[in-house]
């Protein structure tokens, strides 16, 4: 059998009452690599992903890119902004076909007025991202480049016998490395046989391997 046609899984979901409850609302399609909201706009709305795959990203201003976040299904995001008031600070749009839900300012007190309890499970939501992006700054401040991509690795194996849909480059601005690092750390990782590598696609063979030699 292909090494690369087995894997674990690992996901992170929202609070179960939020997803069932805007997965309720239509959802707009979008093709794929179509821009759903731009850096410096006024933020009117968040976003529910019913189906597809959303890349959040930064531009700075000498034009170079910086991937904050790959978000997958059942995954909010877009939240920040609309919540502080304050223009966005990152840009978001589509890697593949998507369906998105679009929640604002009326869905959102209508469903905390209906359930109260939903504004408590927003707000773990929210705790979870702001620990998770603290992570990510002791991650780049204190991991070498080799555990940083073992780590995004890890965090994009989310479903079970699928492929992490991703180019060396996408790494690289993910982790804050260069192409050539990525590439090397991956030849590496694939003759310890913790990943497979084809076109733009990695598979984890040996998770448990890649999650001791972070902890090493």
């Amino acid at each position: 059998m292909d090494k690369c046609n087995s894997f674990l899984d690992h996901q992170i979901d929202i609070p179960t009452k939020l997803f069932e409850t805007f997965k309720t609302k239509p959802a707009r399609k979008f093709k794929s690599n179509q821009v759903i909201y731009r850096q410096e706009e006024i933020a009117h709305n968040f976003y529910y992903l019913k189906e597809g795959i959303v890349q959040v990203f930064v531009n700075s201003s000498d034009g170079l890119e910086k991937i904050l976040k790959i978000y997958k299904n059942g995954e909010v995001f877009g939240e920040a902004s609309f919540f502080d008031g304050f223009p966005r600070m990152s840009s978001a749009k589509t890697l593949s076909d998507s369906e998105i839900i679009t929640i604002n300012k009326t869905d959102i007190m209508s469903y905390f007025q209906k359930e109260p309890f939903l504004a408590l499970n927003f707000i773990e939501l929210l705790s979870q991202k702001v620990r998770m992006l603290s992570n990510e700054i002791d991650n780049i401040s204190f991991l070498s480049a080799e555990k940083r991509i073992a780590q995004y690795l890890i965090s994009m194996n989310r479903y079970k016998n699928q492929p992490i849909n991703c180019t060396h480059e996408d790494i690289g601005k993910s982790v804050g490395v260069s192409r050539i690092t990525v590439s090397k750390t991956l030849k590496k990782f694939s003759n310890y046989e913790w990943i497979c590598t084809r076109y733009k696609q990695i598979f984890i063979l040996n998770k448990n391997s890649l999650l001791e030699f972070l902890d090493a």
